[in-house]
């Protein structure tokens, strides 16, 4: 299976869920590593810009095809899993940070496919770093640099 990830060049071959863990994020507290990929390189490219459209100017980023070997390891929610509302929040709510702190945790599967927050029947895959499967999962293809165009980042 691929996933896709965006990140800054110097990070694009670190799969340790450190950024995640540092920063926090919709599926987990900060101090929880977890590893977020996209279904789609489209769906990582509208992730990426939604977080970081202040700083991408300045950035030099790429864009990683991650080759993931989930198994039976996968579990899946739905978005009637969650409140309503659960994506308008963009501070996050605790009930998805537990959701991914818990699924960390557990050590039951390694890989969350969880529905995007922006892109409506999109799908994000977090992948749990601590997971035995973990061990399998390697970067396929990097794009260095990863050029976005010019009309999406006009104001940049």
């Amino acid at each position: 299976m691929l996933v896709y990830r965006i990140c800054k060049k110097e990070y694009i071959h670190d799969l340790s869920g450190t950024g995640a863990a540092l920063h926090g994020g919709r599926w987990n507290p900060g101090g929880i590593n977890l590893l977020y990929a996209a279904g789609t390189i489209a769906l990582a490219y509208v992730e990426f810009l939604v977080h970081n459209y202040h700083i991408l100017a300045n950035m030099n980023v790429c864009l990683a095809t991650i080759k993931i070997m989930p198994g039976r390891s996968l579990q899946e929610l739905d978005t009637k899993d969650f409140p309503a509302d659960w994506a308008e929040d963009v501070n996050f709510t605790r009930t998805t940070q537990d959701i991914g702190k818990n699924f960390v945790k557990n050590q039951q599967d390694y890989v969350l496919k969880v529905p995007s927050a922006i892109v409506p029947g999109e799908h994000n895959f977090l992948l749990n770093p601590f997971h035995p499967l973990h061990a399998k999962t390697r970067v396929q293809h990097v794009i260095d640099p990863l050029k976005y165009d010019k009309r999406l980042v006009s104001d940049v």
